[in-house]
């Protein structure tokens, strides 16, 4: 394990952190006006500060939360768990949660430390879908609902070495690829998945304290002090935040201990539904509290990362004794991952150097799943030194193994997504475009709801000069999927091909729209306009789109206290 290193990447971290401090000042003395679905109940005052700071960038199993909980499945026999009131009686809508986790998430997606990793992107969010179909088989709160009452999941990736994983307003869910790289199987990353799912579920982001909101405001702004100095002095980031939380931290550790445990239960229900290994939870979080070092006397308890982990463990395995042990198949998928989390995270050349060393370590050792990340990471970077026969060599290595782990019935995968993507691109680099596109098609048919496999299959039709069928694709992806930015880049790439100028200002003003670059996506717009040779619907469809993104960044000005520029 020394290649985890728990202290975060603060750069990330003050990116994340500030976005939500600003959101947080921002609508301080501005009502929450909101609409609310049916069973929310709005209210006013400064209370939508508090929420929208929420719980960014902290480990799994750490959660600063406000108002207490109820969730009403049972619990494992003889096991005490806490009692912490209605999920429905909620200040912020789920429509407002939802838009300011989207305000947030534009300020993440241009990091540098965003991964762009489609088939990472892919695996999270099909372990999401698949945590989701249990809770909703548990009937938990939140899960079945539809319209504005539903959490839209979004799981993404951020490139530090870090083990962490952090829950944001609306649903969305980030992970630290140094969590991916330390997990020793798949179902020790679900239930960290499915810890942060009850906390969404369960509306942690969305609670306030009525009697404690000033209290709150000070604990967290000191949490976040504390973050933004972390890298440059770690004692003074620790008095900064044991300081803000001093006048608060009798009234709300507790609340925090009880959404954590909470969480914790939830988690584990989905996950023992969903079919993954229950002992994924204790033995990581066992793990996790021996390379971080959680139980440092010296650091009073309600500023350590994990509070009350030895507790929570043995709350965790007398859950996972109570279940019938379920045999639970070898995922080879995960180890593929994992070597593109590596892929990643590596960063410098001289990183790329050591992991090639890595790598090569893994292929070596007598254990199938190391085997299966080591070929396949000796293969990613190849691709990435342009070594495209020696990537093939050790791709084909990677894929016998695999397909041994298949005949000998220890996996229940028919097929892999991260194999057959390498494929396509090595296939492509070598310049058999038509093998290239074969194996991506055939890939999306497999995984339909794949953004690996389609941007696979488009940048093999581009390279044959197939724009047309390139555009038709995305431009259906874009009105099912319109706040994808992989499918607008495209978009615009294909415009640009196909030389139609309009529509290529356009699609890249959806782009830059999304990552919350308004005046450069108006600018987009206003050129589309201008450009001619846009027919009749076209350029209606810009007109409209034009007015909307001047509105919406007038709006997000007018809740900054800012005015619009010109």
């Amino acid at each position: 394990m020394k290649d985890i290193y728990p202290i975060p990447k603060s750069a990330f971290l003050r990116q994340i952190l500030v976005a939500q401090l600003i959101l947080a000042i921002a609508f301080l003395g501005f009502p929450a006006h909101a609409a609310a679905p049916v069973g929310d109940v709005s209210v006013e005052g400064n209370s939508t500060a508090i929420q929208n700071i929420g719980r960014a960038m902290q480990s799994p199993d750490a959660r600063s939360t406000n108002l207490p909980t109820r969730n009403n499945l049972q619990a494992q026999p003889n096991i005490v768990l806490p009692d912490m009131g209605d999920p429905g009686g909620d200040s912020l809508s789920r429509v407002d949660e939802r838009k300011y986790g989207e305000m947030i998430m534009r300020q993440i997606r241009p990091d540098p430390d965003y991964s762009n990793d489609l088939v990472i992107y892919d695996f999270l969010n099909q372990m999401e879908r698949r945590l989701l179909q249990a809770a909703k088989k548990l009937q938990l709160g939140g899960a079945n609902e539809q319209g504005s009452g539903a959490y839209n999941f979004e799981v993404f990736a951020v490139k530090d070495s870090s083990i962490n994983a952090f829950a944001l307003p609306g649903g969305f869910i980030g992970f630290h690829t140094g969590l991916i790289v330390s997990a020793d199987s798949e179902s020790e990353v679900a239930s960290v998945m499915g810890h942060e799912t009850g906390h969404v579920l369960q509306r942690h982001l969305a609670r306030q304290m009525d009697k404690q909101a000033t209290n709150t405001m000070i604990a967290l702004a000191g949490m976040v002090l504390g973050a933004l100095a972390m890298s440059r002095n770690p004692q003074a980031a620790a008095g900064l935040m044991q300081g803000g939380q001093a006048v608060a931290i009798n009234n709300q550790l507790s609340y925090s201990r009880d959404a954590e445990r909470e969480a914790d239960r939830i988690g584990f229900q989905i996950l023992d539904a969903s079919g993954y290994d229950v002992n994924g939870a204790p033995g990581f979080f066992q793990r996790l509290q021996k390379i971080t070092g959680i139980m440092d006397k010296g650091v009073p308890s309600y500023v350590r990362t994990h509070p009350l982990t030895t507790d929570r463990i043995a709350d965790m395995q007398d859950r996972a004794r109570a279940i019938a042990q379920k045999n639970t198949p070898f995922s080879p998928e995960f180890y593929f991952i994992k070597a593109r989390a590596r892929m990643e995270q590596s960063g410098t050349s001289s990183g790329m150097y050591d992991l090639k060393n890595t790598f090569d370590s893994l292929s070596k050792q007598p254990q199938v799943a190391k085997q299966l990340e080591g070929f396949y990471g000796l293969a990613l970077i190849d691709q990435r030194q342009g070594k495209i026969d020696a990537a093939e060599v050790n791709l084909q290595q990677a894929r016998s193994l695999f397909q041994k782990s298949i005949s000998q019935g220890s996996s229940n995968q028919k097929q892999s997504l991260s194999l057959d993507i390498t494929s396509s691109e090595l296939a492509l680099a070598k310049g058999r475009n038509e093998e290239a596109l074969q194996i991506a098609q055939s890939t999306l048919r497999a995984y339909p709801q794949s953004y690996a496999a389609g941007a696979a299959m488009i940048n093999a039709e581009l390279k044959m000069g197939k724009t047309n069928d390139a555009i038709t694709w995305l431009k259906a992806r874009t009105r099912a999927q319109p706040n994808e930015i992989v499918w607008w880049s495209l978009l615009s790439k294909s415009y640009d091909l196909a030389k139609n100028i309009p529509m290529r200002h356009y699609a890249l003003g959806e782009k830059y729209a999304l990552e919350g670059a308004w005046p450069s996506a108006i600018e987009q717009l206003k050129i589309a306009r201008s450009a001619g040779g846009a027919d009749y619907y076209q350029g209606s469809s810009i007109d409209a789109r034009l007015r909307e993104l001047q509105r919406q960044y007038q709006e997000e000005l007018r809740e900054q206290g800012k005015k619009m520029p010109g």
